[in-house]
This record gives structure tokens, sequence and C-alpha cells, in this order.
């Protein structure tokens, strides 16, 4: 993978961490919302795993917005 698409993957990462914290919700509880172990939910959100479309969608519904809600990111301004 190259580099600029790992960073890629981290910030979507974080990001879907955010909106988990900020719902106020645990790696468990979107884990079983999503049907997805905790520690695949806990890759995902270290950006050290591709997933799939279903994931995304699955995420999104455990999260309770909308799929592009996920994937609206200005990863050329996103700060860490």
């Amino acid at each position: 993978m190259e580099e600029l698409d790992l960073k890629r993957q981290q910030i979507f990462g974080k990001h879907v961490k955010r909106l988990r914290e900020e719902k106020g919700l645990s790696q468990d509880d979107i884990a079983a919302r999503c049907r997805v172990t905790k520690g695949s939910l806990s890759v995902i959100e270290n950006g050290n795993r591709n997933f799939s479309f279903t994931t995304l969608l699955a995420l999104a519904k455990a999260l309770e917005v909308e799929p592009k809600t996920l994937l609206d990111i200005d990863f050329e301004l996103f700060s860490e």
C-alpha cells in the first residue's frame, strides 16, 4: 500500500473514532451493531485495515449517520 493511501486510511479511522466518541458509544457498541469483532473495529479506527463497502454501510448505520458523512473528509486539511 502506498504511503498516501495508508495516511488516508488512518485519517478515515480517526474520523470514525471521533464520530463514535461524539455519540458516546463504545467500540463494543459499534462492533455489535456492525456484526464485526471489537478487534476489527479497532483495526479500522487505527487505519490498519481496508474493509468492504458493506462494512462502510454497517458503520454508518451503527453510528446513525449517512454513509456520505463517513466519507466527507477533507484529507488535505485534516490535522492530527
